[in-house]
This record gives structure tokens, sequence and C-alpha cells, in this order.
């Protein structure tokens, strides 16, 4: 019995030096069944070293599923990948999968007015496919391609626009509630600051375009 208590122990050891979460927990786990069999084999049982260790092992079996869930290998379509490859790869394929989960697809035709000065902008866009003309005080201004961002000015100041924009021939937008993407880049602070990162880098080329 005493060989048990010895082993569970070099494996709680070799926990606390592995860097892999899951393999940390993993180690946890396996130490605290071996802990439960030494608490069981003796002559009297100690039920409640037994119940606590059941409840550690339970807790983290669970974190060990989400951790397997996490590193399953993301796919993306075609669309979503070219999206991606444009606009996206200062977020990981993961972050950029739940971000596109809350997006819409929405295709709009040539000439369409896709922001207007001075309206009260409740979305974000991005270009997907075709381009868009930035007009200021009715000249054009910039000329937008597929993976340039559309009002994210007003979403980052919460401010209204200050030009209009219209699709050049056929556009596909990826858009965004401007409410729900706010509430969901609050709830993930390293979500958010990758995402200032992915707008900040297309305001930059913006400015170097203009």
């Amino acid at each position: 019995m005493a060989y048990l208590l010895h082993i569970a122990n070099v494996l709680y050891l070799g926990s606390y030096l592995v860097k892999d979460m899951l393999w940390l927990r993993v180690l946890t786990v396996v130490a605290g069944v071996l802990l439960m069999a030494t608490f069981y084999l003796r002559a009297d049982p100690m039920w409640d070293a037994i119940g606590w260790n059941v409840l550690f092992g339970c807790i983290n079996v669970v974190q060990i599923v989400l951790l397997v869930r996490e590193r399953r290998p993301v796919r993306l379509a075609d669309r979503e990948q070219r999206l991606y490859q444009l606009a996206f790869r200062s977020l990981s394929p993961r972050e950029f999968r739940k971000l596109i989960d809350l997006a819409t697809w929405r295709e709009e035709a040539d000439g369409a007015r896709l922001v207007e000065r001075g309206e009260e902008l409740d979305r974000v866009m991005v270009i997907a496919e075709g381009h868009a003309d930035v007009h200021v005080e009715g000249r054009p201004h910039v000329h937008l391609g597929p993976g340039r961002f559309i009002g994210e000015m007003s979403f980052l100041s919460g401010q209204a626009p200050t030009a209009d924009v219209h699709a050049e021939g056929d556009v596909v937008l990826v858009v965004w509630s401007s409410r729900e993407l706010r509430a969901f880049l609050g709830a993930s602070p390293d979500l958010r600051a990758a995402m200032q990162l992915v707008i900040g880098n297309d305001l930059v080329t913006k400015l170097r375009t203009a």
C-alpha cells in the first residue's frame, strides 16, 4: 500500500514540473486515483479524504475535457479562411472562429450606401469580397478592398460617422452588431486586445493609402 502513496507523490511532483496544463491535470488525476486507492486499502478507510479526492478529480476531468476541446483543429470554410488571411491573422484560428460565429454575411449591390454620414451606426463591417469607396463631403477619399473594415471608428468612439461609404460593384460584407460585439469582447480581455490590434492595423493601412 505504501508504494501507491509514493507513486502518487512522484506523479504530483511531475505535475509541478510539466509546463503543459493538459499533462499537469492528467498527472494530477492519476495521482489522485492512486491516493484514493491508498486511503481505501487502509484497515480503516479514510472516507473523508477519498471524498475530497473524488471532488478534485471530477474538477480536473472537466478541465481536461475543456482543454482537449480547445485544442481540436479549427475548421474554416473557404471564404472564412480567405477573410482570416486578409484581416485577422493577429487572432488565433479559434478566436476567429468565435468572432465569425457572431457575424452575419451580407451581399450588397453596386452603388449601395453602406454607411451614411451622421447616421447612428449600429454595426461594424468587413469587406470579404468586392470594393467600396469612402466619400468625405461628396469627394472620394479612400478606396477600400477585401479585408478592410467599415464603421470601425464609430465602433471605437461611439460617435456618428463623418463620411459616406458606397459599394463599388457588388460586395460581400461580414457584419457585426456593435452592441453584441462590445459585449462579446468585454467578456474576453485577451480577445479584445487582439481585436484592437486588428483594427489598429486596418487604420494604419488606410492612412497609408489615403
